[in-house]
């Protein structure tokens, strides 16, 4: 079959694997003879956007989909009933903020075949403005600017009953958290609709402040064991004791901090209302506790396309010490079936067995013990651990002993972390990479870069995630910044000194209901040890160089191939320095070099990485009309590049950037969205340069085999080529098919890509 018949089929059968769906998109429950809306439209609305304006109505049109593809999608009607009642809807909303002289006229537009435009046309008036607000019952109170900082109500603003509300609950909230459990706020106003001004007051009744005391801790332990947690180490968790002053918000935050220790099944903190009355000043807590296991142990496999078939175990002490520090004993491996001494099923793992460092069993063990946070604090953690593991085609790290401290404190939505490690070990590279990025060409300087060496890293991280939903965000933003140091003021080798930076930013909308738009950026950039971008040739561990491609960044290109790399061939050609075909090594009168045969089959990529990284992604999310509450759609487009600083021709400029366009699946599991995306690469390899890696019984040398290089290869005294010392050119460039179904790039993975 001709690469035309095999396209023309797979799009037949992508149309007759789709068709159900498509024809099944149709809502069809409007009844017969009712009017499909294909436009909803806002006229004279200056104060609110026509998205506000919509979501407070019934009347909604048919969707994007339906009113711009002519058939798919989700069809809407008129229900007339509700369309008049929109309009008492819109003129209530106005004068609730304010705008009392607001009216609102509609419009029914016919389109043709069964179809209308409907415009509200909405004229505002000029709102009533409060020109006087008064807050009573405050001058005794100690704080009382910061009470009143921020409220939604103020002088100058519109008469909004909607703020004002809001306001009375700041307050409120605000007294409460300040010892004043019995608060009470009542609103009044005066308008004046002639002189579209309004008089607004806020009347405190306070009440008497109150501190805690006595806190009573109750405890039922697990059926069978005896009490795990005593009362001191409790009450540092709950963060509260007698005399503190009263807080609705420290008793609710003490409730989560005890279950996020994760010892108790249940957890109840009350006041005592009989305190209350008996002594004002007073309010006594119960904090009823119900411990669970105190010892846990799970475990779970799985499998990755770059990981083959991988295991987990964790065991959990939650009492450690006989306080509430907690001790972890964890345990990974991957790499099961492919690597030795658990391979025998590397079938299973395509992807995986084309990795040179996939023959080596990836494991972790480590032990940690931490402590929950207080409030405000920072929660700190040990850990000592000792691994193995690799970045696919890029490195095998493996670290005989190492450890981590950290210090992290979560402040809501907001992350911060300080940490250092300390490991000694050592990095294995693609001969290939040492030599084409560090000019480590020959087996001694390779074993230099390979020895164990210790790396002391000192990194501060920032987090904060306002997304609605950790695993699938319809709306909100997160960002991450992270900055790693090592050098000598960190005790790592001196041989070891980078700064490195990294930039993380993605912010989520809804567009309209079920389609979502994401974007996302990532920055990042390895610069000297005095934060100099000059520093450019400085060594970094492979293990610190920036990567990008795969499914999580750029989907067009395999995992870390976007930027440059070098390649290893699988064949080579004796050339003449004629160029003639042939050659005698041992002949001295006969120039001779190796160089790369274009159409060789099974050359392998080796990406080198950089130390400079820009990728951005902008993605759309539509909820299937078909199974909807299982399958989720997506169109993206994937941009970025890696580079090197300091290097001829590397420079960031727009045309340098790799655009990838794809779509992809999402299916909804219970460990999550399993991902399916298929991206178009339009772009050649880059050029590198290439080398032929000969076997370890034949010399181990490393073969400069680029087009056009010169150097000349001669017998060596073992009768094992030697190549003469130089730069390898980067003038090989992979064959690149022009079949479009081998521009397409595929891959699967389990979440959302950001």
């Amino acid at each position: 079959m001709t690469k035309r018949g095999i396209l023309v089929r797979m799009v037949w059968c992508t149309l007759v694997a789709v068709a159900p769906a498509l024809l099944s998109a149709q809502d069809l429950t409007c009844d017969r003879g009712d009017v499909e809306v294909t436009s909803l439209r806002f006229a004279g609305n200056l104060a609110f956007s026509s998205a506000s304006l919509g979501e407070g109505i019934v009347t909604t049109p048919s969707s994007w989909a339906r009113r711009n593809l002519k058939g798919f999608g989700t069809r809407r009607c008129l229900d007339r009933p509700q369309f008049a009642l929109d309009a008492l809807r819109l003129v209530r909303f106005y004068r609730n903020h304010g705008y009392v002289a607001a009216t609102v006229d509609t419009s029914v537009v016919p389109t043709g075949d069964g179809r209308v435009a409907i415009e509200f046309r909405v004229h505002e008036g000029a709102p009533v403005l409060i020109s006087e607000l008064l807050i009573e019952g405050l001058d005794a109170l100690e704080h009382r600017e910061q009470l009143l900082e921020g409220l939604a109500t103020a002088r100058g603003a519109p008469f909004d009953k909607y703020a004002m509300e809001e306001s009375r609950d700041s307050l409120s909230r605000r007294l409460r958290n300040t010892g004043y459990p019995d608060a009470e706020v009542f609103v009044g106003y005066d308008t004046h609709v002639a002189a579209h001004t309004a008089t607004v007051r806020f009347t405190v009744q306070a009440g008497r402040q109150a501190r805690l005391g006595p806190v009573r801790i109750v405890v039922t332990p697990h059926e069978g064991r005896p009490r795990g947690l005593n009362d001191a180490a409790v009450g540092r968790v709950a963060g509260f004791g007698d005399g503190d002053l009263y807080s609705e918000e420290r008793l609710e935050r003490a409730k989560r901090a005890l279950y996020q220790t994760e010892a108790y099944d249940q957890v109840s903190v009350r006041t005592d209302t009989l305190s209350v009355r008996a002594d004002s000043s007073r309010i006594g807590v119960t904090v009823d506790l119900a411990e669970g296991f105190m010892r846990t142990a799970r475990g779970g496999v799985g499998y990755g396309t770059l990981d083959c078939f991988r295991a987990t175990g964790d065991v959990t002490q939650y009492n450690f010490l006989g306080g509430a520090a907690r001790l972890d004993l964890r345990a990974r491996l991957s790499k099961i079936g492919i690597s030795a001494p658990l391979d025998g099923a590397a079938s299973l793992c395509p992807q995986a067995r084309a990795d040179p460092y996939s023959h080596d069993l990836n494991y972790y063990v480590g032990a940690s013990a931490s402590r929950s946070a207080v409030f405000r604090e920072f929660a700190p953690s040990v850990t000592l651990y000792s691994e193995r593991r690799s970045e696919y085609n890029a490195f095998l790290r493996t670290t005989p002993i190492g450890s981590t401290v950290a210090f992290a404190r979560a402040l809501g939505r907001v992350t911060q972390a300080f940490g250092y490690s300390v490991e000694f070990g050592r990095t294995e590279a693609q001969p290939a990479l040492l030599c084409a990025v560090f000019n480590a060409c020959e087996e001694a300087d390779r074993q230099a870069f390979g020895r164990e060496q210790r790396l002391a890293v000192a990194n501060v991280a920032f987090a904060r995630e306002t997304g609605d939903s950790p695993v699938n965000p319809t709306r909100g933003s997160a960002l991450r910044v992270e900055l790693r140091t090592a050098g000598t003021h960190t005790a790592s080798d001196k041989s070891l000194q980078f700064n490195k930076l990294l930039f993380d930013g993605a912010i989520y909308r809804p567009v309209q209901p079920g389609v979502v738009l994401a974007a996302r950026i990532r920055i990042g950039a390895v610069v000297g040890p005095s934060f100099s971008f000059t520093h450019a040739a400085l060594y970094v561990p492979p293990q610190e160089r920036l990567f990008a491609g795969g499914p999580t960044t750029v989907r067009g290109f395999p995992q870390n191939e976007l930027g440059p790399a070098v390649y290893i061939a699988s064949a080579y050609d004796t050339v003449r320095a004629n160029g003639t075909p042939g050659g005698n090594l041992s002949n001295p009168n006969d120039t001779v070099f190796f160089r790369a045969r274009a159409d060789a089959p099974g050359e392998r990529t080796v990406p080198t990485g950089g130390n400079a990284m820009i990728v951005a992604n902008i993605e759309a999310r539509f909820r299937s009309p078909v199974l909807p509450d299982l399958l989720q759609w997506t169109a993206f487009t994937d941009v970025g590049d890696v580079w090197n600083r300091g290097t001829a021709g590397a420079n960031l400029g727009f045309s340098a950037m790799r655009w990838t366009p794809g779509v992809g699946v999402r299916i909804r599991t219970i460990i999550g969205f399993i991902r399916v995306d298929v991206a178009y690469n339009s772009y050649a390899r880059p050029a590198g340069a290439a080398y032929f890696d000969t076997p370890v019984s034949v010399g181990g040398a490393l073969l400069c085999v680029s087009p056009g290089n010169s150097l000349r290869v001669r017998s060596g005294a073992s009768g094992q080529p030697s190549q003469a010392a130089g730069s390898c050119p980067g003038s090989f460039v992979p064959p690149r098919s022009s079949a479009f179904v081998r521009r397409l790039t595929p891959s699967i993975s389990i979440g959302q890509a950001f």
